[in-house]
């Protein structure tokens, strides 16, 4: 019988819930091998060692949750944050295990072991999402009125945490959740800035 061709997706899947169901001190390559039912072979073939695997679970797991998010940075402002807290919930509920990834944090797949290529991939994309994210908050703060630590809190935290509440839990994030973070963002960005 011809042996299976296995994908880095599916070993790459099989990384990722093993670490969100532990931490990254307990994934080991044995253990992916196990959970994705290939040969040592297959996944060292792909990944020469562990820190390269935990490198490709991070990026790719930020590469798709930006990849959804990066176009709707253009446009009117307080469109633009309804429109990426919305998708923050929708893209994490579309995608669980990546998402829990994203929420453990690059500190906890150790970042610097990683090889060179992936934390230059990471520093990259970083600069850019920050970049990002600081031209939108310079927007906001032109558009209300509102200061940075406030527009932060609207447009960044809070759909982190609607969404960590389930994901932490390992609960699947409600259907109607985008519709309410994205209600809550237009509200408060709509309403008068206050006193600090």
């Amino acid at each position: 019988m011809p042996r299976l061709v296995h994908d880095t997706s599916a070993i790459l899947d099989a990384a990722a819930r093993l670490l969100t169901s532990g931490s990254g001190d307990t994934l080991t390559m044995a253990g992916v091998i196990r959970e994705a039912g290939v040969s040592s072979g297959s996944v060292y073939h792909r990944f020469p060692n562990r820190a390269a695997l935990l490198a490709a679970v991070w990026n790719r797991a930020v590469r798709g949750f930006h990849e959804e998010l990066y176009p709707l940075f253009a446009g009117e402002p307080v469109a633009a944050a309804v429109a990426l807290g919305r998708r923050t919930v929708s893209w994490c509920r579309a995608n669980p295990t990546d998402a829990r990834v994203l929420l453990a944090g690059p500190g906890s797949l150790e970042p610097a072991a990683w090889p060179a290529e992936s934390r230059a991939w990471r520093e990259a994309d970083q600069a850019r999402w920050d970049q990002d994210v600081r031209r939108l908050v310079d927007d906001l703060k032109a558009a209300t009125g509102l200061p940075t630590a406030e527009i932060l809190l609207v447009v960044v935290d809070l759909p982190y945490a609607a969404v960590r509440r389930y994901l932490g839990a390992g609960r699947e994030v409600p259907a109607n959740l985008d519709g309410i973070v994205a209600r809550l963002i237009r509200t408060q960005l709509s309403a008068p800035a206050g006193p600090p």
